[in-house]
C-alpha cells in the first residue's frame, strides 16, 4: 500500500547518520542507527524493517557482504545503498548483491526521502502515495488525512498508527506489531499508549462512531476494512 514507519541506518559517518535520522524522524519514521556492519546484521536479524539504508565502507563487515547475508536469510526488506563509491562496477555489484536502489554521496535529502517512499510503495505493491478506503483518504507524501471530506489533524504518532493499519488493510494488526513499527529501539511504547492513541484517532475521525474506520478485533488487535458494497 503506502509508507510504513521503521527504518534502519547502517552508517559509520556520525554526522551524516544523525542528519538522515533526524530528517526521517521529523517525517514520522521510527529510526534505528548503528555504525558497523556486524551490528547492522544483528539488528536486521532481530527486528523487522521497512527500509534498510546501508553504507558500503563499514567497520567490521562491508555493505556488500551485509546485503548478501540479509538476502541469504530470506529477509525481503528493501535495501538502499548510500555510499561515496560511484563507479559503475560498484553499482552493479550492489544491485547484484540484492540491493533495491543505489544512491551516491553527496546527495540531496529530498531525493533520498523520495527514494525511500518509492521503495516502500513498491514493496507493498503500490505505485501511488494516495489511498482511499471508504470515506477515508490518505496521502503519504503530504502526510494528509481526510475523512468524509474534512481534513483530520493527527499527531505524528497518530498518523503513523493509522498509516500502518492501512498498510495492512483487511488484516489484523496486533498491539505488538504497532509497537515494533512505530517506536524505535530507544523509545519503546509504554503501558497502554497504543490503546490511548487508537482512541484519539477514532474520536478525530468520527466521534459518533468509534469503529467507523478502526475496528477492534476481539482478543487480537485492530483492523481497517475495505468494506465495498
Amino acid at each position: 500500500m503506502i509508507i510504513s514507519m521503521r527504518v534502519l541506518i547502517v552508517e559509520d559517518d556520525q554526522n551524516l547518520a544523525e542528519t538522515v535520522k533526524t530528517g526521517l524522524e521529523e517525517s514520522g519514521y521510527a529510526v534505528d542507527w548503528v555504525s558497523d556492519g556486524f551490528s547492522g546484521l544483528e539488528m536486521v536479524s532481530a527486528y523487522s524493517y521497512d527500509v534498510i539504508i546501508l553504507d558500503i565502507m563499514l567497520p567490521g563487515m562491508d555493505g556488500f557482504t551485509i546485503c548478501q547475508k540479509i538476502r541469504s536469510k530470506h529477509i525481503e526488506s528493501p535495501i538502499l545503498i548510500l555510499t561515496a563509491r560511484y563507479r559503475e562496477d560498484d553499482k552493479v555489484r550492489g544491485l547484484d548483491c540484492g540491493a533495491d536502489d543505489y544512491l551516491v554521496k553527496p546527495f540531496s535529502y529530498p531525493e533520498l526521502y523520495a527514494r525511500i517512499r518509492a521503495l516502500i510503495r513498491r514493496h507493498n505493491g503500490s505505485h501511488t502515495n494516495q489511498i482511499t478506503v471508504g470515506q477515508l483518504a490518505l496521502d503519504s507524501s503530504l502526510r494528509k488525512v481526510e475523512y468524509a471530506g474534512a481534513t483530520i489533524n493527527l499527531t505524528s504518532r497518530e498518523y503513523a498508527i493509522l498509516e500502518y493499519l492501512i498498510i495492512n488493510l483487511n488484516g489484523v494488526v496486533t498491539r505488538e506489531m504497532l509497537e515494533e513499527h512505530i517506536w524505535d529501539c530507544e523509545h519503546g511504547a509504554f503501558s497502554n499508549v497504543v490503546e490511548v492513541l487508537i482512541s484519539r484517532i477514532r474520536k478525530k475521525l468520527d466521534p459518533e462512531n468509534k469503529e467507523a474506520v478502526i475496528k477492534t478485533v476481539k482478543g487480537s488487535g485492530y483492523a481497517v476494512k475495505d468494506e465495498k458494497p
